[in-house]
């Protein structure tokens, strides 16, 4: 039998331990409460909007611009593709109309060919241009990657191209707009984020410069240049097909250790994925981006020495998906 003093002290001590099991549940809860608001802080902070973008726009920028009397609306897709159904008012202009088959496929037009394909598609050198695509910005960045090389600032690639815009709404019409063709000047070619054969060549022993395959697994595998890097274009992308954010973007890349001032080339078999990459390298605050615009098409027909082992990136713990 407990005495009335035992009693007294088993109460005691019940009453303290149900306040240590309220102070430690209290604790929890403030715990979770903490967590959930820096979770909440994080996405706050992880901006994935493009709204101040100079290459990139997201839709709302694009129905904006749709009021303004300048605005041209690119649709880079597949001329079968824009036939089925197109943002209303939009023209079709493919990458390959800007590119030329010698002496390999798909390398950059000469000024005269761009001069004569926008003049004829009715953009003029004021147009406030807008692209987009079904292909995760591969073909609407080689667009963009192209008229900026010519000297057009006034050129954006639209975040999510087609899905974002049939997602909102947008007017789609099967008709064929005429506009009326122009005259249309471009500026000579800015070389500088084009990298040739012999830029490639001399990289591949430099400690400076880094090399970018953004082909997929497969394709790396059956060939590829030396000490490249592999990195696919696709994981530019969040899993909706959206563009990453600048900071996942540098995120990724810095995994890779490639610093924000490097030197890096691009490449993939034509380069027009290497062309939606710069877009984002661009937009994470890389400075010296080349693009190989022979690509694989060049490299591998020119007796080249090829990849014998993949080049790995360090391992890291950060993950910016």
């Amino acid at each position: 039998m407990y005495s009335s003093q035992d009693c007294i002290i088993f109460n005691n001590l019940s009453l303290n331990l149900g306040g240590i099991t309220m102070i430690l549940k209290t604790k929890k809860k403030i715990v979770l409460l903490v967590t959930l608001l820096f979770g909440i802080l994080l996405v706050g902070c992880n901006n994935t909007n493009y709204s101040n973008s100079n290459n990139i726009a997201e839709v709302a920028k694009l129905k904006e611009a749709l009021n303004q009397s300048n605005t041209i609306v690119i649709d880079s897709r597949s001329a079968q593709d824009y036939a089925k159904g197109h943002l209303k008012g939009s023209i079709s202009l493919t990458a390959d109309e800007l590119t030329i088959n010698e002496p390999v496929n798909a390398m950059l037009a000469p000024k005269e060919q761009i001069e004569k394909v926008l003049s004829a598609k009715g953009i003029s050198n004021d147009s406030n241009i807008f692209i987009y695509d079904n292909s995760g910005g591969v073909y609407s960045s080689r667009v963009w990657w192209t008229l900026k090389l010519y000297g057009h600032e006034n050129v954006k690639v639209i975040n999510n191209g087609e899905k974002a815009i049939v997602e909102n709404d947008f007017e789609l019409s099967l008709d064929v707009p005429s506009l009326p063709a122009t005259n249309y000047t471009a500026k000579d070619v800015n070389s500088l984020p084009i990298a040739t054969i012999d830029d490639v060549k001399k990289a591949i022993d430099e400690e400076t410069t880094s090399i970018i395959d953004v082909r997929s697994r497969s394709e790396y595998d059956e060939g590829a240049i030396p000490s490249a890097i592999l990195y696919p274009h696709t994981k530019n992308l969040y899993a909706d097909g959206s563009f990453k954010s600048g900071r996942d973007t540098y995120l990724n890349y810095n995994d890779l250790g490639l610093k924000r001032d490097e030197s890096i080339i691009l490449y993939c078999k034509s380069s027009f994925r290497a062309a939606q990459t710069a877009l984002l390298l661009e937009e994470a605050g890389y400075t010296d981006v080349k693009v190989y615009d022979g690509a694989w098409l060049e490299w591998s027909t020119k007796d080249m020495p090829k990849q014998e082992k993949e080049k790995t990136a360090p391992v890291t713990s950060q993950d910016a998906s």
